[in-house]
């Protein structure tokens, strides 16, 4: 068995640590594929951090789901082909039960848990993949706008499908400089949307505001009477039909709530398993208002994902490439908040 280099974690809330592992061989029903890029998120930090799993029969662990490359090695019963560019899908689900027999492979009933906490992923020059998780990436979408489209466009794809934004809406990001952020702003913007793009600080609404089309308004969410100034960035002040909260700072989710329109909708992204958004019951009758989760996506909005970068409808955003070496200090970044958009993996 051959080696490579990959960044491992050896209990869940550690170090990661950059070393050579073994290369892993494909079992039946995987396929090993060659990691073009891989996006290094939030989200790997939260599971990294045990937020996902804490259970320390999963560790050691190679973190990474976000990812797109080339396959290098077929197991048995496997009909992809080495060569074949692909995606990966973040959850690990049973194929059978009635959710992913209808296509809704994010409500899987039979939920076997999340690639890079629960099997070895991607911050790794090659990992092996069940081939129900490898998506097909179009010859037209690059390896980093993959790995970008696995969740940081999927996940919005998802949000603004469960919620039918289009051109009667008002959309209030929550967050709107991260990965997830600025590609949903995009999304709802190209879906026909007036479109609110908060986040707290001169440099990240600078970042949206030059990532994003006209119909995208950036507002500061750290200063005073943010509900008002949300309302007054929508046409004819009536405040947002749809807000996504992808931070889960709970005032910040108040005003919001505050600022909302009649027959809004309020979607949350976070598992803060810590926080409470605590609502009267009367005030969802007296706004017809609906509190929604979104998990995750669907495989095919996976795949959709990828194409709406093909074909040019949304723009990949990286704002930095890192190799393996950087991984763990990129970590550190995100956990301290020094951070935000995508940064892309390129082992």
């Amino acid at each position: 068995m051959t080696s490579m280099n990959a960044v491992v974690l050896d209990e869940w809330g550690g170090d990661l640590t950059v070393r050579q592992v073994d290369r892993p061989d494909p079992g039946s029903g995987e396929v090993r594929v060659d990691v073009r890029a891989c996006a290094v998120t939030r989200t790997i930090e939260n599971a990294v951090q045990g937020g996902l799993s804490d259970d320390p029969a999963l560790t050691p662990r190679v973190p990474g789901h976000e990812f797109a490359g080339v396959v290098s090695e077929v197991g048995a019963g496997v009909d992809l082909s080495v060569g074949d560019r692909v995606l990966a899908y973040f959850y690990l689900t049973c194929g059978t039960c009635d959710h992913c027999r209808r296509g809704e492979a994010n409500r899987c009933l039979r939920f076997r848990g999340w690639y890079g906490v629960n099997c070895d992923g991607a911050y790794a020059e090659s990992a092996v993949l069940p081939a129900a998780n490898a998506l097909p990436l179009p010859e037209e979408t690059g390896f980093a706008a993959g790995a970008i489209a696995a969740d940081g466009l999927a996940t919005p794809l998802h949000v603004c499908e469960r919620t039918g934004v289009d051109d009667t809406d008002s959309v209030l990001v929550v967050g709107a400089a991260g990965r997830i952020g600025v590609h949903l702003s995009q999304l709802a913007a190209s879906r026909g949307a007036h479109v609110v793009a908060a986040d707290i600080d001169p440099e990240r609404l600078a970042h949206v505001d030059d990532l994003t089309p006209d119909t995208v308004v950036p507002v500061d969410a750290s200063g005073g009477e943010f509900a008002s100034r949300v309302r007054d960035a929508t046409p004819r002040g009536a405040g947002p039909t749809v807000v996504v909260d992808t931070v889960g700072d709970t005032d910040t989710l108040g005003d919001a709530w505050e600022a909302m329109a009649m027959g809004g909708q309020v979607v949350s992204l976070t598992t803060h398993h810590d926080r409470t958004f605590d609502v009267p019951m009367k005030e969802y009758v007296v706004k017809e208002a609906s509190f929604l989760g979104s998990r995750y996506a669907t495989k095919d909005q996976v795949v959709r994902a990828a194409r709406l970068f093909a074909d040019g409808r949304v723009d990949p955003v990286v704002r930095r490439r890192v190799g393996l070496d950087e991984v763990p200090a990129v970590h550190e970044e995100l956990r301290a908040g020094e951070t935000f958009g995508t940064t892309v993996l390129e082992p």
